[in-house]
């Protein structure tokens, strides 16, 4: 309910409760409003007071509502949150809506701020392509690109064109889907408010979310209950639901405010295993097992494993747990990660499972990290709070090089100096290990980005790529290659450079970048951070064939972004990796060992 001028705050407050924006959400319209006002040329320090906002909304520990609660005044505490945002933030936690934004975005077309998700096209070019060729969404700067409009454009061309339509092939392909992290977040929140209600015996994730794909379509929730019609009203009547879809009597639907379609499933107990493995996938994975059952004279759905008599009469044999379902079929369990038609059938019938996947308790540290010497958001004290409160027993500090202008990067005397007060705060620091690092970019000719002689005095060296991103496979596999030759370094980056929804893989020969990191004891990193998750699990098992090591790393740029290495090590059981193949899973003492070259 919106609040009128004739309300106070109290009785705005009070009505709004069950329907309160989180931080989330507000950073998110704060970052749509930075988006709005950059295409339509407003003051640049606006509009990086709204961007510096949303980022420092989403790293607080509390909610702003409960600041609010607490005392307004306290709003404008927050770094980054005058007085005009600190109203703004107000009128969402009270209101569930904010005027200014609603006005905004009705001065573009539908879509039209969606042309910022185009890889390569910035606040400029969607003004230009929209002036010139009147282009207002997605469809529109397709159609203008085959016309061949694009490249009569002035500073456009045949090649910007054509990294358009691939680019825009990218966004289609995302279209509509959630980043694992997002989901699951969503998904955590949704489960929190159903276990609120006593009624709710037993709650799983399932679908895509549970097996861990990086990019989530709908979320699939299923629950045991004593009361299947308090059990559904319950769920339509989450406080972030937008529409209620479907209420039925075993499945409801809603949809959320800024999310994904939410579908829940009541489920009795003495079948859940069955479900669970049904609805949990992947397709090709229930094909295969359902195949295994017919040849065994069973029948296996959602509701069990069946054996079937010489009348045709069925008979419940399995299906309370997915531990007895996958035994009946005379294999071993098996993890949710793997459940995608990969092998991993074959080599449950064959007991030949990796025997310790990677789990999150494994980790000992995480090795690439920011701070605010370069673009980082945390200072190193914050960094090593948090990583003391996680039980860590090292980190590393690892800023950017001077190459990368826009986040400040250190040149050599600059990280010397940065290098040497990281190693007198660690002299101070008791239980925690910090090593000092940086992660230096790769140039276009291979060539790294600083010189040995400070490369030499750091504990850590990480390489990766942030430009020329568009370089054929031979040049860039070469690039690649030689960088790796460089006898400091430690760590490939992110190595095949994409942004899951925004920009594809680096053209690269994966084989040969893999069989040099094995050649130079260099560990190739699965990272975290935004939308990379890279390497891939696909790419995590063809290099594990190819005798590879790894490192999970956050590239945390604040400290809340520390909590996401857990989706690296989704990717990681999803490339059957075990703690063995993983750096960071190491004691410090052996950390140190295999660093040196």
């Amino acid at each position: 309910m919106r609040g009128t001028k004739t309300e106070s705050r109290a009785t705005r407050h009070k009505s709004l409760v069950t329907k309160i924006m989180d931080n989330k959400e507000i950073a998110i319209i704060f970052f749509k409003i930075a988006d709005a006002l950059e295409v339509k040329g407003e003051n640049v320090f606006r509009v990086r007071a709204y961007r510096t906002a949303a980022q420092n909304v989403l790293g607080l520990a509390r909610q702003l509502s409960d600041v609010y609660k607490e005392d307004p005044a306290k709003l404008e505490n927050i770094p980054g949150i005058g007085k005009d945002l600190k109203e703004k933030i107000i009128e969402m936690v009270t209101t569930s809506h904010l005027e200014f934004f609603t006005r905004l975005m009705k001065e573009f077309p539908a879509g039209f701020l969606d042309l910022l998700d185009i890889a390569g096209l910035g606040p400029k070019k969607v003004k230009k392509l929209s002036d010139e060729l009147g282009v207002k969404n997605v469809n529109d700067l397709e159609k203008v690109c085959r016309q061949g409009k694009v490249a009569k454009l002035e500073g456009m061309g045949e090649k910007s064109q054509g990294k358009i339509l691939e680019a825009i092939e990218h966004f289609k392909k995302s279209e509509g889907r959630m980043l694992l992290p997002e989901a699951d977040s969503c998904a955590e929140e949704v489960i929190a408010y159903l276990k609120e209600s006593k009624n709710f015996q037993k709650i799983e994730k399932a679908g895509s979310l549970r097996r861990g794909k990086e990019t989530i379509g709908d979320i699939d929730i299923l629950a045991t209950v004593k009361d299947v019609k308090k059990a559904m009203d319950h769920f339509v009547s989450y406080p972030k639901t937008e529409q209620v879809i479907a209420k039925g009597e075993t499945k409801s639907s809603i949809s959320l405010r800024n999310g994904p379609q939410v579908d829940l499933r009541i489920i009795d107990e003495g079948c859940f295993g069955a479900a669970l493995v049904y609805f949990t996938g992947s397709k090709e994975h229930n094909i295969k097992i359902r195949l295994i059952a017919k040849n065994k004279d069973l029948k296996i759905s959602e509701y069990g494993v069946f054996s079937i008599g010489k009348s045709g009469k069925e008979t419940f044999v399995a299906g309370k747990t997915e531990e007895e379902l996958y035994k009946k079929l005379g294999m071993e369990w098996i993890p949710p990660e793997l459940r995608e038609s990969s092998g991993e059938i074959e080599a449950a019938m064959a007991g030949s499972l990796p025997k310790n996947l990677i789990e999150l308790k494994d980790i000992r540290g995480d090795l690439h990290l920011h701070t605010v010497n370069t673009d980082g958001r945390a200072t190193v004290e914050e960094l090593v709070e948090l990583a003391e409160e996680k039980g860590y027993e090292y980190i590393a500090i690892t800023d950017h090089s001077k190459l990368v202008r826009v986040a400040n990067g250190m040149d050599e005397k600059r990280l010397l100096e940065a290098v040497d007060k990281i190693r007198k705060k660690a002299a101070k620091v008791k239980k925690l290990k910090i090593l000092a690092g940086v992660e230096v970019d790769i140039l276009e000719s291979g060539e790294l980005d600083l010189k040995d002689y400070a490369l030499k005095e750091l504990d850590i060296v990480i390489a990766a790529v942030h430009s020329h991103f568009s370089l054929d496979k031979e040049k860039q596999t070469a690039r690649i290659l030689k960088a790796l030759d460089n006898k400091f370094v430690s760590i490939l980056a992110h190595p095949s450079g994409r942004l899951i929804t925004r920009r594809s893989a680096l053209q690269l020969d994966f084989t040969k970048v893999f069989e040099k990191a094995v050649q130079n004891n260099i560990f190739l990193e699965i990272n975290t951070h935004g939308e990379r998750i890279d390497l891939n699990d696909v790419n995590c098992r063809l290099a594990k064939e190819k005798g590879a090591r790894f490192v999970i790393n956050t590239d945390a740029h604040d400290a809340s972004q520390m909590g996401l290495l857990k989706y690296g090590i989704i990717t990681a059981r999803r490339g059957w990796l075990e703690k063995s193949d993983v750096l960071n899973t190491y004691t410090y003492e052996k950390v140190v060992k295999a660093l040196k070259k």
